[in-house]
């Protein structure tokens, strides 16, 4: 299948290298990801041939891929998405949350779109909280026992939830509020642009904006993408 045709969020499984340029073009590989890269283009304006330009050399260039989380045991993908994602995404939120009630307390007179900007921050803020923390103590450990019964033979675990994909739906839906807000963000922000003479502060507020949106971006699609297919394809054999 060309490139071009095919969606987003396949072309970042199938390639790793991918998602260095789809951060750089800002393109949403995870929640928004499910559309043909051709379709992303026209609809944020970005140019096909510059975007698989860049792909074909990103694939070129890149080594081969250290952590092929298609197929490594389940357990292992969980303690990486709890350490590299949840734990790194509970620091950063904090910071930001401070970070944008400041700079809104000292600029938001000039530049009223800090208010907004702070708000959506303390909802991410509120929603991934309980979101994280209903994955670790619920969905991972089911997820990781699934994997190990499986393996050895045994029935399926018992849940309370009936099956695995309705907890997986509801953590995909809380995943696309997430990522719609951070997608306003960016509008809101003009692609993370600082306005002239922004202060010292402003800047770490984008640029901690900046890096916590591609930290979200990687975070949801090894769950969306990988985790989550996978713990359902998982559950449905016999």
């Amino acid at each position: 299948m060309q490139t071009a045709v095919k969606q987003v969020r396949d072309l970042a499984i199938e390639q790793p290298s991918s998602v260095r340029v789809f951060e750089r073009f800002g393109i949403d590989y995870c929640c928004g990801g499910r559309k043909p890269l051709e379709q992303v283009c026209e609809e944020q304006q970005i140019s096909l041939p510059q975007i698989l330009e860049k792909l074909a050399e990103a694939q070129q260039s890149a080594p081969e891929p250290t952590e092929p989380w298609t197929t490594r045991p389940l357990a292992e993908l969980v303690e990486h998405i709890v350490q590299k994602c949840h734990a790194p995404t509970r620091s950063e939120l904090e910071r930001l949350t401070a970070l944008s009630h400041k700079v809104r307390s000292r600029h938001g007179s000039l530049h009223p779109e800090l208010t907004q900007v702070e708000g959506l921050v303390q909802q991410i803020a509120e929603e991934m909280a309980p979101h994280m923390d209903k994955e670790e103590r619920v969905l991972f450990p089911y997820i990781i026992s699934l994997e190990e019964t499986r393996r050895r033979g045994l029935p399926k675990p018992y849940a309370f939830f009936g099956s695995v994909a309705t907890p997986i739906a509801s953590m995909m839906a809380q995943h696309d509020i997430v990522g719609v807000a951070l997608a306003s963000i960016r509008e809101l922000t003009n692609e993370f642009q600082l306005p002239d003479g922004a202060c010292p502060t402003y800047h770490a507020l984008y640029t901690t904006l900046a890096d916590f949106e591609r930290l979200t971006h990687r975070h949801v699609h090894l769950e969306n993408n990988v985790l989550f297919v996978r713990a359902i394809d998982l559950a449905g054999k016999d």
